[in-house]
């Protein structure tokens, strides 16, 4: 099952700032909602276990995520492959960023989903994604808001 999300938000911090922290995998492995055991594995990957409940299936699933600076300080990429719980899940996203003093960011994300996640439906699966992809963009939001005043984050 192929899904396709898009989206727009403004962040409260310098474009620099947002940049380096959205490229950088120890800050987005402090940042992920509903992870658990995070491992940054270098300087562009980490690796993390995210539990996940669409509808009546509650799962965890181990993702693998890449960030490539594709454009410093306006474009990057994140790719995140997993599998858990009979599903695989292949992430593909590309965020542009503009601005100086508040950041507009814009993201898109290709996902490919296979297996038992993958027979509940694209309706129900495009609401869940949908939730938590803005789930997880007001985390990270959040998280560089909070490191541009100085508060510390999770």
């Amino acid at each position: 099952m192929q899904l396709h999300l898009d989206g727009s938000d403004t962040i409260g911090a310098p474009r620099e700032r947002v940049y380096a922290l959205l490229t950088d995998p120890s800050f987005l492995a402090r940042s992920l909602p509903d992870a658990e055991d995070v491992k940054v594995l270098d300087a562009s990957s980490l690796e993390a276990k995210l539990k996940l409940r669409v509808a009546i299936v509650s799962s965890s699933i181990k993702m693998k995520m890449t960030v490539n600076k594709d454009e410093p300080p306006v474009k990057a990429s994140l790719l995140a492959e997993g599998a858990g719980s009979g599903s695989n899940l292949k992430i593909s996203s590309v965020f542009t960023l503009a601005g100086d003093e508040k950041t507009s960011m814009s993201w898109s994300a290709d996902a490919e989903i296979t297996g038992v996640m993958a027979g509940l439906g694209s309706s129900l699966l495009k609401g869940f994604a949908t939730k938590k992809v803005a789930e997880i963009f007001g985390d990270i939001t959040k998280a560089v808001e909070n490191s541009e005043k100085g508060t510390t984050i999770k």
